[in-house]
């Protein structure tokens, strides 16, 4: 059994208009949200064997708040493919990165990051899907299941939808 968990960075701030895209840090409810998800993510009662993060300062806020919230101590990659990333490169990340571990996760931007888990959902809990599909806001964490001997065997609905957290509906 393989699990990806896929986080889509949190909510950045625009304020600083002459800041290029990749420099964006985190505004205070994305500062929040990071946290937040990082407190909930013990109950998903498996960590990551290793982390791949987009190298966008957005998206190492969001992973670092997340693991300080929760005390994490993480193996963490930074990627520079993961930014702007398209699913079929996202998907030769988990090809590539997931060859040594059981449980990866992935942070990233939209819209890759909701193609791909959408592309990977084979199946799903009930009433996953339809929210997967509605909207992957900043801050979700989703996680997929492989029945599978390595993320090798990754591909187009192979996966299991079994959680999606969204940061709006965890704090209310």
């Amino acid at each position: 059994m393989k699990r990806l968990y896929l986080l889509r960075h949190a909510k950045s701030d625009w304020s600083n208009m002459g800041l290029v895209d990749h420099d964006r840090i985190l505004n205070r409810r994305g500062q929040k949200a990071a946290a937040l998800i990082g407190q909930r993510f013990k109950d998903f009662g498996r960590e990551p064997d290793l982390v791949v993060c987009s190298t966008a300062l957005r998206a190492r806020e969001t992973l670092d708040r997340l693991m300080a919230a929760g005390s994490y101590n993480w193996n963490v990659q930074n990627e520079k493919r993961l930014y702007g990333a398209s699913p079929d490169t996202i998907l030769s990340i988990v090809h590539q990165y997931g060859a040594s571990c059981d449980t990866l996760m992935l942070v990233g931007h939209n819209p890759g990051m909701a193609d791909v888990a959408k592309a990977l959902a084979g199946d799903a809990k009930p009433g996953l899907l339809e929210r997967l599909i509605s909207k992957v806001p900043t801050g979700a964490m989703i996680t997929l299941e492989f029945d599978i001997p390595s993320f090798q065997g990754v591909r187009a609905k192979s996966g299991m939808l079994t959680q999606f957290l969204r940061p709006k509906h965890e704090l209310a």
